[in-house]
């Protein structure tokens, strides 16, 4: 019979946790945060005095913990017999073999598990994949937050949208998820190769903690203090939510990457809240997000949105572009200078004109990002001048724009131009919720 504190070692491995033949480990993966001295004291406490003695009494066999790599890892002594483990993860349906977040579903769980089971279960996936450092604050310290991490690797999306609409079920209204999809963590760079960065399932901290808790003490402390400074109301429950007009989205190159699995590869996404309805999150505001889907040649460029590097980049991408689409086009080149394009009612037409101005003139840059404020460095450089390349006799066509003095050059486009528009007639179909490029 699965009780409160087998519930708990049961979401351990659930978290973070591998089962290899007749052994397993579980990581905690604290990075920094664990490794400061106060924090270490109580996070070693808490294994020998609630995890030990948990695993001890429940299932007859001690465990011990190392350190390494900024992990408290948590493994059997000797060679201990672990059927009963084994046993009660199959009777919860969840995975007896690997690392469990791969292939693990919480149906049965869900069905299963009762009262205080349920919240003791759901405090193991918590302690090992909870984080709330200050990285995950939404605008202002004023909006702290619980983060779930879940690591891309996973590729589980229905274990993701299976959580969350567990937490809404139990009170907890979620400020944000963020799916490991190029759509969302590389909406506007098609070329960007760092897309891979997780998933995240994002509560303001006085929505978790009013139904839910950390068993290890030095997160519930932290969580305590972080409860203090919140000032942000909560939102409105996700399927009463109202969702704003989204930033368009670039085809990325890895749209249909093997790392997707099937239910979003060669899939386009608006919204986090898109894909819970495609993915059939029962708390998914459809509505609203089936109104952005009947509108989708307004949010979707096929075109680059804004491609940024050298001259000689920018320049190759260019002449390619236009030598596959407007091939029997002349090329025409001017001299402008910003200010003046800056109020053209015609350049005013392309999303990213201002951050690649940005970028073209920006002292400094992080990567290829500029740093300052967008505005100030325009501004500054309003008298500067600029190069331009365009396609003769088309409607908005891909800008060339380059600065010579720094070798940095830009390609933009309008998602309202005729070759757009033409582009995702050609490779974008809809059906009901789904967008789907071919």
């Amino acid at each position: 019979m699965i009780n409160h504190n087998k519930a708990y070692i049961l979401g351990l491995l659930v978290g973070n946790g591998t089962v290899s033949k007749d052994t397993f480990l579980i990581k905690l993966p604290f990075r920094k945060w664990g490794m400061q001295p106060e924090k270490m004291n109580k996070i070693a406490t808490d294994i020998l005095t609630k995890i030990c003695d948990k695993f001890q009494k429940n299932y007859n066999f001690p465990v011990s913990y190392e350190i390494g790599n900024s992990q408290w890892i948590i493994k059997p002594i000797g060679n201990p017999d672990i059927s009963e483990l084994i046993t009660d993860l199959s009777e919860l349906g969840l995975p007896q073999s690997g690392f469990l977040l791969d292939n693990v579903s919480l149906f049965v769980a869900k069905k299963k598990l009762k009262g205080v089971n349920i919240e003791n279960f759901l405090s193991g996936i918590f302690d090992t994949r909870a984080s709330l450092t200050k990285s995950h604050r939404r605008f202002t310290n004023e909006a702290p937050i619980v983060s779930l991490e879940i690591p891309g690797s996973t590729k589980n999306f229905d274990f993701v949208v299976s959580l969350c609409s567990w937490l809404n079920e139990l009170g907890t209204t979620t400020d944000q998820i963020l799916f490991n999809h190029p759509c969302q963590h590389s909406a506007s760079d098609p070329t960007y190769k760092g897309w891979k960065k997780g998933f995240k399932i994002r509560f303001l901290v006085n929505s978790f903690i009013a139904k839910h808790s950390f068993a290890l003490k030095a997160k519930a402390i932290d969580i305590e203090k972080l409860k203090e400074m919140q000032e942000k109301k909560e939102q409105v429950t996700c399927k009463n939510r109202k969702l704003r007009k989204p930033s368009p989205v670039s085809i990325h190159n890895d749209i249909n990457s093997n790392s997707l699995p099937s239910k979003v590869k060669g899939k386009i996404f608006f919204h986090y809240h898109h894909y819970c309805a495609v993915l059939g999150c029962r708390y998914a505001p459809v509505q609203e997000v089936q109104k952005l889907v009947n509108n989708y040649t307004d949010y979707i460029f096929v075109l680059p949105r804004l491609e940024k590097g050298t001259i000689s980049e920018i320049e190759t991408l260019f002449n390619k572009i236009n030598s596959k689409y407007l091939k029997d086009r002349k090329i025409k080149q001017e001299e402008q200078i910003v200010k003046n394009i800056i109020n053209d009612e015609f350049f005013q037409k392309y999303l990213e004109l201002e951050q690649g101005l940005a970028y073209l003139f920006s002292k400094k840059l992080n990567g290829k990002r500029h740093s300052g404020v967008k505005d100030k460095i325009i501004k500054e450089n309003n008298n500067q001048k600029i190069t331009i390349k365009k396609a003769e006799n088309t409607v908005l066509p891909p800008l060339f724009i380059s600065n010579g003095i720094n070798d940095r050059a830009i390609l933009i486009s309008a998602i309202t131009s005729e070759l757009n528009q033409q582009l995702i007639k050609k490779h974008i179909t809809v059906d009901k919720l789904e967008i789907i490029y071919k």
